[in-house]
């Protein structure tokens, strides 16, 4: 397999130089995931840079002068491929994905550090360019060679926060919900879970053949550089959850919680859904120009579709989705009472006119009793026309409304509306 995977890696090398251009990375990844060799990334800042194409060919070569486009270039590649950081310098666990060690070296960490070291120790004034080109000439000297295939980029935390965002979008998350993780507190319920799932998905570090890629939460939390991520106790525990027969998000949520609390940056997915729950819940009051304003859904969420028939062991604590109790933390929580009178209650006449007039012209349109009708001696003769009695909308009381669980909004012992028959439901017994 390695032998495949480096022939494959040879392959497209021969390709760049033949051609003169790096070509795409075509992969199939979901969401915001992003896969990059060295040299598209080195293709892509001479293009941001303005260098000349000619130079490209140098560069292809491996040939990096010292001059000052090219120290410019390698920053560009650096902030590119996250393994450089104004503010931080060297991201450790980014910059090594991109070398090899040579065969039979045990010596290249030790020189490779000791080269860093003197460039920060020299005392020279250097700028951002310098310093990341004279630090990526240490690890390309002294470390190894450079690595050709696409290597796992980490996504920054605005890339982080937006998949955030869309999953709390594409699993309709509860407004409820939403307030309670908007205050920091990421409750252990079936959309909790679920939203662990999306995120680590959609930014590349679970897939559903290997489960958590723990080497790519290694690179994920860049100024941990936390070794314990690729240790042998963490591949375990992992393992022995994904065996235990969970839900994929009970699997990703509570390898979470067991393998990975404590290790790399604290609290990094659940701050990623109160940020994002903030800005979800201020998208809420944003109205498009020239629509109407929705309701916000009540109830209903990806989650609550998912009923688990019987707890897996690594999992008892989950209870099944159908007979969900509500936190004790989270007892004031209440759907919102239906109005005796809505929209979907009125004739649609009533609705159009609505929309069309403001509420006091409403109040003071009247129709027009009279209109002109051609009589058939072709003389004009005023008809009267009475004005069409307005029934006004039945004042009924609410019906009484069966109880709800906390966050999914769904009838107890009843079926969701969805990708469902309808019908009457009764669940399983536990």
């Amino acid at each position: 397999m390695r032998q495949r995977l480096l022939l494959s890696c040879v392959l497209v090398v021969v390709g760049v130089v033949v051609m003169g251009t790096v070509p795409a990375h075509a992969n199939d990844t979901k969401g915001v995931v992003i896969e990059k060799s060295f040299l598209q990334s080195v293709q892509d800042c001479v293009e941001y840079l303005r260098i000349p194409r000619h130079r490209m060919a140098q560069y292809l070569a491996y040939e990096f002068p010292p001059d000052e486009e090219t120290k410019c270039l390698i920053y560009c590649v650096g902030t590119d491929l996250r393994w450089w950081n104004n503010t931080c310098g060297l991201q450790f666990p980014a910059i090594v994905n991109y070398f090899q060690p040579v065969l039979g070296d045990r010596q290249y960490e030790k020189r490779t550090r000791e080269c860093v070291e003197r460039t920060m120790r020299s005392g020279r004034v250097l700028n951002n360019c310098c310093q990341a080109y004279e630090t990526f000439q240490c690890y390309f000297k002294e470390f190894g060679n450079l690595v050709t295939c696409p290597q796992y980029v980490p996504a920054t935390k605005l890339q982080a926060t937006q998949a955030a965002l869309d999953c709390l979008t594409m699993l309709r998350v509860p407004v409820d919900l939403l307030q309670c993780y908007s205050r920091g507190n990421v409750p252990d319920v079936p959309e909790t879970r679920c939203m662990y799932h999306c995120i680590d998905l959609r930014t590349g570090l679970y897939n559903s053949e290997t489960g958590l890629q723990l080497p790519r939460f290694y690179v994920r939390d860049l100024a941990s550089d936390d070794l314990r991520y690729l240790s042998k106790e963490t591949k375990v525990c992992r393992d022995r959850i994904r065996q235990s027969g969970c839900d994929v998000c009970s699997e990703v949520y509570q390898t979470h919680q067991e393998c990975l609390a404590g290790l790399g940056e604290n609290g990094y997915t659940s701050g990623l859904i109160t940020e994002a729950a903030k800005i979800a819940l201020t998208n809420l009051g944003v109205c498009c120009a020239g629509h109407v304003e929705p309701s916000p859904e009540q109830g209903y969420s990806y989650a609550s579709y998912q009923r688990v028939e019987v707890p897996c062991q690594a999992c008892a604590s989950q209870a099944p989705v159908a007979i969900v109790p509500p936190p004790p933390e989270h007892t004031t929580f209440k759907p919102t009472p239906k109005q005796p009178c809505s929209c979907k209650d009125k004739p649609l006449n009533t609705v159009l006119q609505s929309r069309l007039y403001p509420t006091s012209e409403m109040e003071s349109f009247k129709p027009d009793p009279f209109a002109k009708r051609p009589p058939a001696n072709h003389r004009q003769q005023m008809v009267y026309y009475p004005a069409p009695e307005v029934t006004p909308c039945p004042q009924t009381p609410s019906p009484q409304k069966p109880m709800f669980s906390t966050f999914s909004g769904r009838p107890m012992g009843q079926r969701p509306h969805g990708p469902y028959l309808s019908g009457s439901y009764k669940p399983k017994s536990l």
